[in-house]
């Protein structure tokens, strides 16, 4: 594995592969890499010929509020499961190279970026996609691997390269669960022990909201007051939101139907988790 950390080196190492008209697998992450991440890894190895993970925890999609400073970091811990993963590239880059002083670019997706998630947090998904069109247009891969996890995410990154015309894929993996349903998330490690019976109970209760909604497709509003109420009894201290949504413009849609996304971000003690899942 070949560790780089700026756009200069990285493009350098991937010229060759381009001469050679090689697929480059592009898989962006925060650090503080589990399962979920390497999921992404072996997504893109089974279907790229170069695989480039990067570490980067990207300030502008924090608000001044928010983790960015406590978010977890260990370097050597995220080279070694990359090296491990059989990653070709490990490339971190610096604040200071992708956002220099004076950079003043925003890159948006308005319409999807300000329901769900960003009700909550409007400028979060401005800072992906700032950073996202930046390093995409630089780096020109063949995919980008994205977890579904983060499915908002997801939609905004799709709209993004389509809307730019970039020549590219945007590759959704399948979510990673711990034993207890509960999604793989790097911020897992804020929940106390007494609190992860609660933060289970979100997959748990989403998997039950599902089964209700394709036997009742017309009964959205009270399957989804039922859900509230059940992870208000689950010990979830707040509800940002739970909702069905289309999976391509994330409007609430009222009657379920099959590949329509249930959504939701709660709020366990100090830790905000998101899920989802297809109906």
């Amino acid at each position: 594995m070949i560790v780089v950390r700026s756009m200069a080196e990285l493009r350098e190492m991937l010229s060759a592969p381009r001469d050679r008209g090689e697929s480059i697998g592009y898989v962006p992450t925060m650090g503080a890499l589990h399962e979920g991440h390497l999921a992404l890894v072996r997504a893109a190895k089974t279907r790229d010929d170069v695989v480039v993970a990067s570490v980067f925890v990207n300030p502008l999609q924090f608000a001044p509020h928010e983790d960015f400073e406590s978010y977890p970091r260990d370097e050597d811990r995220d080279l070694g499961l990359c090296e491990k993963a059989e990653v070709d590239i490990a490339w971190l880059p610096s604040a200071q190279e992708l956002f220099p002083p004076g950079f003043g670019l925003t890159v948006a997706v308005p319409r999807l970026s300000s329901v769900l998630c960003g009700r909550s947090r409007p400028t979060h998904f401005a800072g992906v996609t700032t950073e996202m069109a930046k390093i995409l247009i630089q780096l020109a891969p063949t995919a980008v691997y994205l977890g579904e996890k983060d499915f908002q995410q997801l939609v905004v990154m799709r709209a993004l390269v389509r809307d730019l015309g970039l020549p590219l894929e945007v590759r959704g993996v399948p979510t990673v669960r711990e034993p207890d349903g509960l999604a793989l998330s790097s911020r897992n490690a804020y929940l106390t022990i007494a609190e992860r019976p609660s933060a289970a109970a979100l997959f748990r209760i989403l998997s039950e909201l599902v089964a209700a909604l394709r036997a009742e497709p017309d009964s959205v509003a009270a399957i989804l007051d039922e859900g509230r109420r059940e992870l208000v009894r689950a010990g979830v201290a707040r509800i940002d939101y739970l909702e069905l949504v289309d999976s391509e413009t994330l409007e609430p849609v009222r009657i379920a139907i099959r590949s329509n996304r249930l959504v939701a971000a709660v709020w366990v003690g100090n830790t905000r988790l998101i899920d989802n899942l297809e109906i």
